[in-house]
């Protein structure tokens, strides 16, 4: 069955297929074939098999068990923050997955990811973006409260969607990914956004992709201070 990256990549948690197609298979035995790599693990269980399109797979847990032992924390961090936002993420699937490859490398730090993703009621919000996804489980890491998600108001007469939303708290955050926010069009539209937002009372604080990646501890640090305020 495919696995590791090329069953990531089958998922959608990666944006690229690998150049070799990785397979797990019960024996390595047999002739080698061209453009495909036979992984030395061990075999999936029957729960960790999948039928996607017709082709037998890994799940997504297992998938992410088999990727902790072969990317680094930032992609394999990424990765499970992709599992979320296509709503694919079981964490007690992944707790059992990690369970059950225990003395598999990476499972230290795979366990840790997991863990961000706790919320008290196990459920999981809906997400519009990775970055979104990247930024919900380093907030509940941090142990800020757990914010709205997408909440949709109506302000003087307009429909807006808000990204995260603490509303004791009147705070306001949003999360400005490069690839959406940095046209004039978008610009102009983030602004009119804010404007709406403080003329009813509610503070707004926007990050962005660079400053989540080069300093998460100091963005969450504010926000803490933020909803203190």
């Amino acid at each position: 069955m495919i696995s590791h990256a090329t069953a990531a990549a089958f998922w959608g948690l990666y944006d690229e297929w690998p150049r070799l197609i990785d397979v797990t298979v019960p024996v390595e035995a047999g002739r080698k074939i061209d453009g495909v790599r036979c992984r030395r693990c061990r075999y999936p269980l029957e729960e960790e098999i999948a039928i996607r399109h017709g082709v037998r797979c890994t799940t997504v847990a297992r998938t992410l068990v088999d990727l902790a032992g072969i990317w680094g924390t930032s992609s394999l961090r990424r990765a499970v923050g992709r599992a979320a936002f296509l709503k694919r993420l079981d964490v007690d699937a992944l707790d059992l997955a990690i369970y059950n490859a225990k003395r598999r490398r990476g499972m230290r730090i795979l366990s840790a990811i997991a863990g961000d993703w706790r919320t008290q009621d196990g459920s999981l919000p809906d997400f519009r973006s990775d970055f979104e996804a990247l930024v919900f489980p380093q907030l509940l890491r941090m142990g800020l409260p757990h914010p709205e998600t997408n909440v949709r108001m109506v302000l003087e007469g307009e429909v807006l969607e808000v990204d995260f939303l603490w509303e004791g708290q009147r705070l306001v955050v949003e999360t400005d990914g490069g690839g959406t926010h940095e046209t004039p069009v978008a610009f102009q539209s983030d602004r009119h956004r804010d404007q709406l937002l403080i003329a009813a009372g509610y503070r707004v604080m926007r990050i962005t992709w660079k400053q989540m990646h080069g300093d998460p501890e100091g963005v969450v640090a504010r926000i803490r201070r933020a909803l203190k305020g």
